[in-house]
């Protein structure tokens, strides 16, 4: 069974209060600053407060598979901060998760080159899916999952620019999907 700490719900909320108390025009501090440093070919290790990793691109694109290639990073990275924004979202609102799981997907989009051009290509969509054993309602589920999407940073600032499609699968059942698109039209 999953389990969360004690203390987690007095952290969240002191965080969250935090969080609330940043004023416009404060001085502004980084979250974290990771520094990377290329080893060789497309082989990189990033550095982060005590803790390396590795990142390199697979033996088709060039690389030697020595680690994930950098856009697994990018969207483990959202799907985790979700995730503990998620375990935070519950600690606060008292619902109980008995298991949290994420699958996340990033669609590229088609296209190379117009009039001779190259063209920019990126994600053009994200789908997530979060999967949840608890008993609580759905309604609680769902609450917890829409608030960690306005608190992740990492969901937030994607959402500004791809749109995310969310389903919620609670206990085996299938809570239907909403799309994330904060882009400005």
């Amino acid at each position: 069974m999953f389990k969360v700490e004690a203390n987690l719900k007095e952290i969240a909320a002191k965080q969250l209060t935090q969080r609330a108390g940043r004023k416009e025009g404060a001085p502004r501090r980084p979250v974290t600053t990771v520094n990377c440093k290329a080893l060789h070919g497309l082989q990189f290790r990033a550095t982060v407060e005590g803790h390396e990793f590795i990142s390199d691109e697979g033996d088709e694109a060039g690389g030697h598979d020595a680690g994930p290639a950098p856009l697994r990073y990018f969207l483990g990275g959202i799907m985790m901060c979700h995730q503990v924004w998620c375990v935070k979202s519950a600690a606060v609102a008292d619902v109980q998760l008995d298991r949290l799981e994420g699958e996340i997907s990033g669609f590229v989009e088609a296209g190379g080159s117009e009039g001779g051009e190259e063209k920019d290509r990126g994600f053009d969509l994200i789908k997530y899916t979060v999967t949840i054993k608890s008993p609580n309602p759905a309604t609680a589920i769902q609450s917890i999952v829409d608030a960690a999407t306005k608190r992740c940073p990492a969901f937030a600032s994607a959402a500004r620019a791809i749109p995310i499609e969310v389903t919620i699968k609670l206990n085996d059942q299938e809570l239907g999907m909403k799309l994330y698109d904060r882009r400005k039209k």
